[in-house]
């Protein structure tokens, strides 16, 4: 028996025409004197707008596959291929409701249209093509641009999806035991993960060193435990007052994460002083081992003990106490950078050895930098909202929370000497990228996401002397490997000149991103080439599966690389190329690569792949309520959303391709 969802779902397909065969009169373009089109004529503007506003410009999954900035909504295509191809009635008043009347009908097969050859010359994104061929149209597409070639070519493959799914498990298989020890982590509150030797089934001891293993080795070993999400970077200044050269972080503020967590909480009294306060089931942290400040704004609160009981925030007093139903509440937290650290590091350690941290310097001297920077990393959670002024219980430092290194913008003050100076300046002037250090991880800890934690598992942490030591050994292996095996999974050339490059954002070669590999720090290209390597060379595998799975590689250069930043108010990464081009950011995000928790991880590059692919065998197109509001009043009111999905039953089909037949290396990096 059909579900009520089921039933309106048919409702609404009867009520628009979805899925009906229809086979409109078209004319012939051949001929000169030929009779107009209804797209000459009329144009149903009203409820396609309707349509377009509610899918927005990448809504339904095949658009979402690949990063296209230039997106077209695919109602508008749809409803102007149809109107173009389809001769106008004698009543010209009638041609707009004659292309809106079959835009959600089959013209497939009854093949219409088949006879119909339509050329996308700047084909771009393949918005034109996708819906050309639902129609049952001839399309032919071409674009000087490689990457609308890729991204297009993926959009209309017919690929077996279980082969897509079998190759992702085998680079799963063949690149996470080797980067694991990069990016495993420990937990808040001493929490530590367990590293099996697979072959023998022996738990590792506690003093167990992953860094240690053999390359050849690590598949013999599996990690289950706390892992890295995200990792955060810091550009720093490098000053460029003769006889100073000290390296300021370059932060707004020292402000770099904001959470609001709801937590169940009790009202109480204490029995013994009579004090107010709110007795709440977990503590509301994002740092739980970090400091933390209460703002005086902040009721007086104690987190529940359920060995101790209840403890008095005023007296001490300690109780058990039965607390009955308890209600949500929002707790702010916002995660600052303590001013210890972004009172920066000189340009050299105390035997007058120089220090790294850009893309062009070398293994000793950057990891001589990630030691200093490491240990002296602090953080300090503040709870509630922001006063002028917080103190580090630690440290009793004080200091305005709004206050960064950056004076006015595009501008820093060194630490130092205090002289303000031009970012763009400071780093040209280097000849290399600007020196980066990270200052902290947020984890994912499994075990505080099954006991239901705030937060869901999630935590922030002090990147410390552990952390770089990991990315100190990922950069050794990279140094080692880059010309071995792995020398032909990267790209070396220069940036080409444009204007997105060499103009905008003060020329991009300006800020050391000379050559395309600078634009991502050595762990992440350790991290893409095993990547591509297993892409072209794990299992037995067709070409086509293959070159599908470099869609979700694709994607996954947007989110790991050094322009990815951190966006505060979605709690997540945002990736590189928001806009149509390359934007040097001062404070950027390394995601992981495996974690099971998180916006940008590999996982998260290929599901929309599935998606896509299936949305092409099965399409649907989006019904507006509003229009059913009008047109279909007794279903109106059923629908729950902004619109309702219907399917035509007009699946891909073959495409013709005038384009070049591979994409180079570069050209993927360069996506």
């Amino acid at each position: 028996m059909a579900t009520k969802k089921e039933l309106l779902a048919q409702e609404v397909a009867k009520a628009v025409g979805a899925g009906k065969t229809v086979a409109l009169e078209t004319v012939d373009f051949n001929d000169p004197n030929r009779p107009k089109t209804c797209l000459e004529v009329d144009f149903p503007i009203l409820p396609v707008n309707q349509v377009a506003i509610i899918e927005g410009n990448a809504g339904k999954p095949i658009y979402q596959m690949s990063k296209w900035w230039a997106r077209r909504r695919s109602s508008v295509f749809r409803s102007m291929l149809i109107a173009a191809a389809t001769k106008a009635p004698e009543d010209k008043s009638h041609a707009a409701k004659l292309v809106w009347d079959n835009y959600y009908a089959n013209h497939q097969k009854k093949g219409a249209f088949k006879h119909l050859k339509v050329a996308d010359i700047f084909m771009g994104g393949g918005t034109t093509l996708v819906e050309g061929s639902r129609l049952g149209m001839q399309m032919v597409g071409n674009d000087l641009n490689p990457v609308a070639w890729f991204v297009v070519k993926q959009e209309l493959a017919n690929v077996d999806l279980e082969q897509v799914k079998k190759l992702l498990a085998d680079i799963e298989a063949e690149v996470k035991p080797q980067i694991m020890p990069y990016y495993y982590c420990d937990g808040p509150e001493g929490e530590k993960g367990t590293w099996t030797h697979l072959p023998t089934k022996k738990v590792m001891p506690a003093d167990f060193d992953p860094l240690t293993i053999p390359r050849d080795e690590r598949k013999d070993y599996r990690y289950e435990g706390p892992e890295a999400i995200y990792t955060f970077w810091a550009k720093h200044g490098p000053c460029q007052v003769t006889g100073c050269g000290h390296r300021t972080p370059i932060m707004s503020s020292p402000v770099m994460a904001v959470k609001t967590i709801s937590v169940k909480h009790w009202e109480h009294s204490c029995s013994k002083c009579g004090g107010e306060f709110h007795v709440e089931e977990d503590a509301a942290r994002m740092a739980p081992d970090a400091p933390l400040y209460v703002a005086p704004s902040e009721h007086p609160f104690s987190v529940l003990d359920r060995r101790k009981g209840v403890i008095c925030p005023h007296c001490g007093h300690t109780a058990m106490v039965n607390l009955g139903k308890g209600k949500n509440k929002k707790v702010e937290l916002s995660l600052l950078v303590h001013p210890q650290w972004l009172a920066g590091s000189p340009k050299q350690d105390a035997n007058s050895q120089p220090y790294g941290g850009s893309a062009q310097d070398d293994v000793a001297a950057t990891t001589r930098w990630d030691s200093e920077r490491a240990s002296k990393i602090r953080l300090l959670e503040v709870r509630g909202t922001l006063p002028e002024e917080v103190t580090c219980p630690e440290t009793k430092i004080t200091f305005a929370p709004e206050n960064g290194t950056v004076p006015k913008k595009s501008h820093y003050a060194c630490a130092a000497c205090g002289t303000v100076q031009d970012v763009l300046t400071t780093i040209k002037a280097t000849g290399k990228t600007g020196p980066m250090a990270a200052y902290a991880v947020q984890g994912y800890a499994p075990k505080r996401y099954a006991a239901g934690k705030p937060y869901s598992g999630r935590f922030f942490a002090a990147y410390g002397t552990a952390h770089a030591q990991q990315y100190d050994t990922a950069l050794a292996e990279w140094e080692a490997r880059k010309d071995d095996d792995l020398k032909d999974y990267w790209p070396r050339s220069e940036l080409p000149y444009g204007f997105m490059t060499h103009h905008l954002q003060g020329g991009v070669p300006n800020h050391g991103f000379t050559h395309w590999w600078t634009m991502f720090n050595p762990r992440q290209l350790l991290v893409h080439t095993q990547l591509l390597k297993a892409i072209v060379e794990v299992g037995n595998y067709d070409w086509k599966v293959r070159e599908y799975v470099l869609g979700a590689f694709q994607n996954f250069l947007r989110n790991q690389n050094s322009l990815a930043f951190w966006h505060m108010k979605l709690d997540k990464l945002a990736p590189a190329m928001s806009n149509s081009n390359f934007h040097p950011k001062n404070n950027v995000v390394e995601v992981g690569v495996f974690p099971p928790m998180g916006y940008g991880p590999w996982s998260s590059t290929y599901e929309v792949l599935f998606k896509g692919g299936e949305w092409a065998k099965t399409p649907w197109e989006a019904v507006s309520a509003e229009y059913l509001n009008r047109h279909a009043p007794s279903i109106a009111g059923e629908v729950s959303g902004k619109s309702e999905k219907v399917y035509p039953g007009d699946s891909l089909l073959g495409m013709v391709f005038k384009t070049p037949v591979a994409v180079a290396t570069e050209s993927i990096y360069s996506t």
